[in-house]
């Protein structure tokens, strides 16, 4: 494309003898120009030194006019290049160290030779070979970059890869142990909902048990109320019978009177009787009769007194039982009563403790939904990190 041809090689091998003469000329005023850049300098110093790489120059350049371009001066200009990509020297800098080295050679070329239309030729011949050197080694360095990022691509692809396939492990792994995690809590989590149904169970029928004891007891209360009734009733009957008790031993005490009066009589008639001799006999008879009768029914009195006062005994033993059984019947009375608005609040409590258990159960509901939902989307997270593993893989 730059018409590189046989008549231009010819001609550099015309214009060698010229360049060998002016070669130090020619160096020196290349790395002059070279040098007055800090960076280059540095390279330089950093890699060689500023006579090694004068002579490695004359070579290059004495060699570049033999006329002679085949593979092995393609392959010292690919080598150059990677010298030069290697300690870091930037194609702007070697393009402008080419620029330059191109003016010293049109400098020479003009004091060496007399016509113009030959210094044209040796110009346009010289321009060529040096674009061919600049195309040998821009293209080396074109590859040498491609090169060195295919291998940073394959570096980091490679890690990437690496990384990928770790992480996507320790993902599936994860996932693995979070869905076996979340498996077992949805267990529990069902174990706990069936403890709620059971206690809610329990907890209504607690609450029925404790309702059907608040009748009983209300009904209790009640029988409780009939007794302390009852006792009043059996109290004012005990009291009419020891008021009648006392008045049978006023009655006794009367009729005992009587007796004792009648005795006399008897002892009188007796008297009168033994007096009126044989004609007090019939006499004698009834009163022996009427004294057997006053001590017969003074015996009886008696008797019946005693009865009477073990009655009075008794009647107040059973009152003072029966005020006992009051004071109990009273104080059972008033625990009943305690004990039924016990009951109410404890019906009152378990009631909303049902209710806090329903809406508790109705909660773990909704809960267990959502750690299944978690399930389900630790194990779309497990498959698309298998997924992403294989596809990882395939890179």
């Amino acid at each position: 494309m730059i018409y590189l041809s046989v008549e231009d090689l010819k001609l550099l091998q015309q214009m060698k003898p010229i360049v060998e003469k002016d070669i130090d000329y020619i160096t020196d005023q290349f790395y002059q120009t070279v040098l007055g850049v800090d960076k280059l300098q540095t390279i330089i110093l950093e890699h060689s030194s500023i006579e090694r790489l004068k002579k490695t120059l004359r070579e290059h350049i004495i060699e570049m006019f033999e006329g002679t371009i085949n593979e092995e001066y393609i392959a010292k200009r690919l080598t150059i290049a990677k010298i030069h990509k290697r300690v870091g020297l930037e194609p702007k800098w070697y393009l402008s160290a080419f620029q330059n080295l191109q003016n010293v050679f049109i400098t020479v070329i003009y004091n060496e030779t007399g016509k113009d239309n030959e210094r044209l030729k040796v110009v346009q011949t010289v321009t060529k070979l040096l674009n061919l050197e600049q195309q040998l080694v821009l293209e080396a360095y074109e590859k040498e970059n491609i090169r060195e990022k295919e291998e940073q691509y394959l570096l980091v692809k490679n890690e990437l890869k690496q990384k990928i396939a770790e992480f996507s492990g320790e993902l599936i792994d994860l996932s693995i142990d979070t869905n076996a995690a979340v498996e077992q809590l949805v267990a529990s989590s069902n174990e706990v909902n069936d403890t709620f149904r059971r206690t809610a169970a329990s907890a209504l029928e607690s609450q029925g048990m404790a309702t059907e004891g608040h009748g009983h007891l209300d009904s209790l209360t009640g029988q409780i109320n009939l007794i302390y009734e009852s006792t009043h009733a059996m109290e004012r009957s005990v009291n009419e019978l020891s008021s009648s008790s006392k008045q049978i031993q006023k009655i006794v005490a009367a009729v005992q009177d009587i007796a004792d009066q009648t005795k006399i009589l008897s002892l009188n008639a007796t008297i009168e009787a033994a007096r009126a001799g044989e004609h007090g006999k019939g006499f004698s008879v009834v009163e022996g009769e009427v004294s057997r009768l006053a001590e017969d029914t003074k015996n009886t009195v008696v008797r019946i007194g005693e009865l009477t006062e073990q009655s009075g005994s008794l009647t107040r033993q059973v009152v003072e039982e029966i005020r006992k059984v009051q004071e109990l019947t009273q104080s059972g009375r008033l625990q009943s009563i305690e004990t039924s608005q016990l009951f109410s609040d404890i019906v009152k409590s378990m009631q909303v403790s049902t209710q806090e258990i329903v809406t508790v159960e109705e909660e773990i509901k909704v809960l267990i939904q959502t750690i299944e939902g978690i399930g389900s989307s630790t194990a779309q997270t497990a498959a698309s990190a298998e997924y992403f593993k294989k596809a990882t893989d395939n890179l």
